[in-house]
């Protein structure tokens, strides 16, 4: 039996642990009855794993005779602080939580895979650990996970996971070459001026007209000073000032993103950014602190992992699945610390079809993603596995 004809017949099965994880979502670092369900699965398989100490999070691991390398395949299991406004069977039951970005998918999806691999083990060529890591939506699980250990005993030598992509269409599999995610760090500014009467602006230094000068400068390091070939976002996202219509506050703070897709580009933004801000502020007699946060580096493809993929998943469907990403995405996936330790390279599986509400943006409180989706995940993973030496 193919791998295609295998992971159509365990689809089913898959599809019902898929939807009990959507029902109970469960938020970052809150993921306790997921990893008991995952760890309840390996058990009954008999596939060796191991729970986190902090009681979220298994490995588990399935070791071949004679194999030089190790495979780690990882998912994330976390949910988001939303009310679900979908009309789905199996929609969330825990009040104000919900599976919006696919987690519940990506989980499924390496259940289903951990089955395959188990069946197939003698085709192996390689060691291969599951990684099931909670906390990714606060950019926490994956270092919490590589400091526990998740990449050695043994030694991890390269690293791959899939996210949904409501973009794609069921059957499509996207992949890009470079950045696939940007990296995302955080920008607070506190603009300091001089209070007053609002009716005597001339006695005062106002801090909000400042920042609104601020907000426009910095989009001009966007336009003018980062390479047109090369992706960035300067968002401000929050401001913060003033107590009463008449009244000219001493501060206004804001806070928002920076996010890159080139490593060289991340490492000048700070620099950038602090001549541009201080600049403006005092240009307006006016003073400020920044407080530039490096959060998650970019997801970036390994070259030669992602063409051994390539080519094993082109030959494994019969129709053209692979989609060649234009443009990588400006959000931000803490996978990428995985693949600053490990090579690896992350993929989008199509979870888009004629519903409008599966064509819904990943966080959306009525997005939808399509179960014959995971038939895709589990198969292209599996293949990948097998064919990794």
């Amino acid at each position: 039996m193919s791998i295609l004809q295998q992971a159509s017949k365990i689809l089913d099965d898959i599809i019902q642990i898929r939807s009990h994880i959507h029902q109970h979502p469960e938020l970052s670092n809150q993921e306790f009855n997921t990893t008991k369900l995952i760890s309840n699965f390996f058990r009954d398989l008999d596939i060796p794993h191991t729970v986190c100490e902090s009681g979220v999070g298994v490995i588990g691991y399935l070791q071949t005779d004679g194999a030089a390398k190790t495979l780690a395949i990882r998912a994330d299991m976390d949910a988001l602080p939303i009310i679900e406004g979908t009309d789905l069977t199996y929609k969330s039951k825990n009040n104000g939580v919900m599976h919006a970005c696919g987690h519940d998918m990506h989980t499924a999806v390496l259940l289903g895979t951990a089955k395959l691999l188990l069946d197939n083990r003698h085709l192996l060529r390689c060691n291969v650990k599951f990684i099931f890591q909670p906390a990714e939506e606060i950019m926490a699980g994956a270092k919490d996970m590589i400091a526990a250990g998740a990449l050695q005993s043994p030694t991890v030598d390269a690293i791959i996971a899939l996210h949904t992509s409501p973009d794609l269409t069921i059957g499509e599999i996207g992949i890009r070459y470079g950045a696939m995610l940007a990296a995302s760090d955080a920008l607070n500014i506190t603009v300091k001026g001089a209070g007053g009467h609002a009716a005597h602006p001339h006695k005062c230094v106002d801090p909000i007209v400042i920042a609104g000068h601020i907000i426009t400068s910095l989009q001009s390091i966007i336009s003018r000073e980062i390479p047109p070939t090369d992706s960035a976002v300067i968002t401000i996202g929050q401001v913060m000032g003033g107590e009463a219509h008449n009244i000219i506050p001493e501060t206004v703070t804001m806070k928002g993103t920076v996010r890159t897709t080139t490593p060289n580009i991340r490492q000048q933004m700070p620099e950038v950014i602090e001549r541009v801000v201080k600049n403006t502020a005092h240009s307006m007699r006016g003073d400020v602190d920044i407080e530039y946060t490096f959060g998650c580096p970019a997801v970036i493809s390994d070259t030669t992992l992602l063409q051994l993929f390539e080519q094993v998943t082109t030959e494994l469907f019969e129709h053209n699945a692979i989609v060649h990403m234009p443009v990588p995405s400006m959000g931000g996936e803490d996978f990428a610390f995985f693949l600053e330790e490990v090579p690896g390279f992350m993929f989008r599986i199509g979870t888009g079809s004629d519903n409008p509400n599966s064509r819904r943006a990943l966080h959306n409180h009525k997005v939808e993603f399509e179960n014959e989706a995971i038939y895709y995940g589990i198969a292209s993973m599996a293949n990948f596995a097998l064919s990794y030496k």
